[in-house]
């Protein structure tokens, strides 16, 4: 039988921060709503998974690889089986280093990420310590996107698989449900100076206080760009987009199938990309960008995970939905989650017959050859669970 625990943990910046996202030297004034990891550790005999998400705009692999080193040695688990994902808030410290003052100074708080770290590793030890005996459920549906997301690069082109995976213990209460959707958490603009997780605040504030547990909120193939279809940059409207979300959930879960194959398996692959990016090579050098390059290049890495009958597969930034739908037309399952931002942020990933030089989704990419590259990691992935 399944086990399933979760947890929360704070990570909102107690002084000052330069927010990630839009401009540069956005510095916060004050917090809306607290930034935190939600997560879920699932066990099934010897096997485990931990999924957390974090409220941040992204994390590079560098940073996260020693903290699931650690949170792995502590619990007798295997590094790859823990999973973070970013949600993508744009109203969250720069946890990457290009929005600082200027083009010439990172916006990294380095108190902030080494305290950062601790609530990583202590996000996975409570969920880990937090487990019970579970049935474990899935259910997906497709989202009508009006009012809720459009795609302001190619209209009309949206990602709208919603895909949820709920835990629930031996009364019925649930422990945690896991949601899957793509959409920029982005309501919120430049003129925004206060911290805030954005629409993914009203999501899970709406789905806990309705159905219980921890909301683990993993966000999708949101490149594109794949934005909030609203009426106002406000908070107003962020509340209303949640809500809505939230509503599809709903919807989704009228259709909640247990998951009777008891069945947990996981791997990833790791391998270099090519940076052909000039400005993320300069700022790299600089020290702007808390990446080092090796040789014009960064590792990177994949996973393929499967909890019965949901199939999971990561993308390491911010797929345009496109490759976020080839990669889910690549996974079998009745269940399937493409989560983006998965353990690293490489910027955005573009199809090769999509690539158009000198478009903004263009110009935060590693380069063309990043899409294909990654897609077939995973398909290797694919080749080796067969």
């Amino acid at each position: 039988m399944f086990e399933a625990g979760a947890s929360r943990i704070d990570i909102t910046p107690l002084s000052r921060v330069f927010l990630a996202g839009f401009s540069p030297n956005r510095l916060s004034e004050g917090v809306h709503d607290n930034l935190f990891i939600s997560a879920v550790a699932v066990r099934l005999g010897g096997s485990h998974i931990v999924l957390a998400s974090i409220d941040l705009l992204g994390l590079f692999k560098e940073f996260l690889d020693p903290v699931r080193m650690k949170a792995a040695r502590d619990h007798g688990l295997r590094p790859e089986e823990i999973i973070f994902c970013c949600t993508h808030t744009h109203s969250g410290p720069d946890t990457l280093g290009l929005w600082g003052p200027n083009e010439y100074t990172t916006g990294v708080d380095d108190e902030y990420m080494g305290w950062l770290s601790c609530q990583l590793a202590e996000a996975v030890d409570r969920a880990v310590k937090n487990m019970v005996r579970v049935k474990a459920k899935h259910s997906w549906t497709l989202v009508n996107p009006r009012g809720i997301v459009k795609n302001s690069r190619s209209p009309g082109l949206v990602d709208r698989y919603l895909s949820t995976v709920r835990f629930c213990d031996e009364i019925g209460c649930t422990v945690a449900t896991v949601v899957n959707f793509a959409c920029h958490p982005e309501v919120l603009v430049n003129e925004n100076k206060l911290v805030s997780s954005d629409y993914v605040h009203y999501l899970r504030l709406r789905l806990e206080d309705e159905i219980g547990g921890i909301t683990v909120f993993l966000n999708g193939p949101l490149g594109g760009m794949l934005t909030p279809e609203v009426k106002a940059r406000s908070f107003e409207e962020a509340e209303r987009v949640g809500g809505e979300l939230a509503g599809w959930v709903f919807d989704s879960l009228r259709y909640e199938r247990e998951i009777r194959e008891e069945r947990i398996w996981l791997a990833r692959r790791e391998f270099s990309l090519p940076v052909e990016n000039q400005k993320f090579i300069a700022a790299s050098e600089r020290g702007v960008l808390k990446r080092p390059l090796a040789n014009g290049q960064v590792i990177t890495e994949v996973s393929l995970a499967r909890i019965g009958e949901v199939t999971l597969a990561t993308i390491p930034g911010e797929a345009l939905p496109r490759v976020g739908m080839e990669v889910r037309g690549m996974l079998d399952g009745h269940c399937k989650v493409v989560a983006g931002l998965g353990n690293d942020e490489v910027g955005y990933i573009i199809s090769a017959d999509n690539w158009t030089p000198g478009k903004y989704e263009e110009s935060m990419s590693l380069g063309p050859r990043t899409a294909p590259m990654i897609e077939e990691e995973l398909r290797e992935l694919l080749l080796q669970e067969a």
